[in-house]
């Protein structure tokens, strides 16, 4: 056995290959609505993406909020939101560390404060999709959706993805008398575990339990309105975070009545050493150590072979330290401090072929497959429906379970029906899902042509033109070993080329 100490630029890309290919060492992360910098987001190119997206926010708070993303200029709006609907953010991931506490809210002010909208207390995020509703008085303009974890088990951490939305003026309804009337009113976001901000912590093996959920709650893995609530302030605005920089150009400025002082010196000065992005730019500076990677690395640039085995321990800058086995004869291809990064350009793609292989619909299945067929006729008769859930029709269109408005005159009587028709972003699909019947959702009733115990929850991934797959981050070599294809999402995603020096072999990026 040795021990090897790697250069800071080949760690930081090793951490990225290691933690990309493994996904049992990775956490969870949001990845619709696209948050900022995301790989979810087609939008986005190689030299803008946070490959370490799942990793939680820095202990001493530096990295609060949004490890500091929100300040890029210019930043993309990836969905729009109207006042008064009901909507679903999905998640990606493997390790939910059996679960946690999590909730959903909405900032005016560029991440000065942020104000709950939805509280899961307890078992979160156990599912992968949760619905939410922007609330009817929730001002018009472009906000921060943000997305936070604290976690049950494993190391005392905060997770936080952020992304740019915008809230625009909903159908006018009559409000039944409620404790939240008014944006104000709303709690601020819970804190935990940010030494920097707070001095609040969490418990391993409990689920946090918020004294001030919010106006939409749901509770699971035993925790209920009547358990005893998390001690401390821990949903205290002041202060701000540190990495919250005033643009001037929010919708909502923060107002003495609503938000608190100004930054310290220290907090600015803190909070200033991110350069936004621009696009065609190399790149943006590190913010906190949980980079994965360098912009000018290419995440396939470093290899190892296993042509004569050793195990060999590497030291790297990641969260966690990771043991496998490489060559101790074969030499690492150059890196890609020596040689730019081979990126393949966005192009147009045709409408991707409905998903394949032996448990997929293919337009005709049963109701009783993993991959249901897609919505076919009247969409109406797939109601009732699970809100904020989707409903694809083709590949390319899908529709969202939201509250009735009265345009849908079939089944006027249906509190919940499927609205905004809508096509997927370039370089995504439309996938059928079925979900069951559990926890928060159990209390809607069964959905006609559907399985039963089971309800349409169909997906927007990324688009798989080379069919199914069934364990995530397997590598597929192609094109003689030339290329290759990563399993995400449960769909094989092409990746282009391997880096010059390395080839694909027995579904590993090996030296040439």
């Amino acid at each position: 056995m040795s021990s090897r100490i790697w250069s800071k630029s080949a760690s930081a890309t090793l951490c990225h290959l290691l933690l990309s290919a493994a996904p049992a060492l990775g956490h969870m992360e949001m990845s619709w609505p696209y948050p900022l910098h995301s790989k979810y987001d087609p939008e986005n190119t190689y030299q803008n993406i946070d490959y370490s997206m799942t990793s939680p926010l820095d202990p001493d708070g530096s990295s609060f909020p949004c490890k500091g993303y929100q300040n890029d200029r210019p930043i993309r709006t990836t969905a729009t939101y109207a006042a008064g609907s009901t909507y679903n953010m999905t998640l990606a991931g493997t390790a939910t560390h059996r679960g946690g506490s999590c909730q959903i809210s909405l900032s005016y002010d560029n991440g000065a404060t942020f104000r709950v909208i939805k509280s899961v207390v307890g078992g979160c995020p156990l599912q992968s999709t949760y619905d939410f509703t922007i609330p009817s008085y929730a001002p018009t303009g472009e906000a921060l959706l943000a997305w936070t974890w604290s976690n049950n088990e494993g190391n005392r951490e905060y997770y936080m993805n952020c992304a740019e939305v915008n809230v625009i003026t909903g159908a006018t309804r009559r409000r039944r008398r409620q404790t939240y009337n008014s944006f104000e009113s709303l709690p601020f976001i819970w804190k935990a575990d940010l030494e920097g901000l707070n001095d609040c912590t969490t418990t391993e093996g409990e689920d946090p339990v918020y004294p001030n959920p919010g106006p939409d709650v749901q509770y699971g893995n035993g925790v209920s309105s009547s358990s005893t609530p998390s001690p401390g302030t821990c949903d205290s605005p002041r202060p701000y975070g540190k990495s919250y920089k005033d643009l001037g150009d929010s919708s909502e400025a923060p107002t003495a009545g609503s938000t608190p002082s100004s930054p310290s010196p220290d907090q600015n000065s803190t909070s200033m050493t991110r350069s936004a992005y621009y696009p065609g730019s190399t790149g943006f500076s590190s913010h906190g150590s949980d980079r994965a990677a360098s912009p000018n690395q290419n995440p396939q640039e470093l290899a190892v072979s296993a042509a004569s085995q050793s195990t060999t321990t590497v030291y790297i800058d990641c969260t966690d330290t990771v043991t496998i086995t490489v060559a101790a004869t074969t030499p690492l291809p150059p890196t890609a401090s020596s040689r730019p990064p081979q990126i393949i350009p966005s192009t147009t793609k045709p409408t991707p072929p409905l998903p394949t292989g032996p448990n997929s619909g293919s337009g005709s299945g049963s109701p009783n497959s993993p991959h249901p067929p897609y919505a076919s006729g009247d969409v109406n008769r797939y109601l009732p429906c699970v809100p904020g859930t989707f409903l694809c029709t083709n590949a390319n269109i899908w529709l969202t379970c939201d509250s009735n408005d009265g345009s849908s005159s079939v089944r006027s009587s249906e509190t919940w029906v499927y609205l905004h028709s809508r096509p997927v972003a370039a370089g995504m699909m439309c996938l059928p899902w079925l979900s069951k019947y559990t926890g928060g959702n159990a209390q809607y009733a069964q959905q006609a042509h559907v399985a039963r115990g089971s309800y349409r929850d169909d997906r927007v991934v990324r688009a798989r033109p080379d069919g199914d797959c069934g364990s995530d981050g397997a590598l597929r070599c192609t094109d003689g070993g030339r290329a290759f294809e990563v399993c995400d999402q449960g769909g094989w995603v092409q990746m282009g080329s391997v880096a010059a020096g390395t080839t694909c072999s027995n579904g590993a990026i090996v030296a040439a």
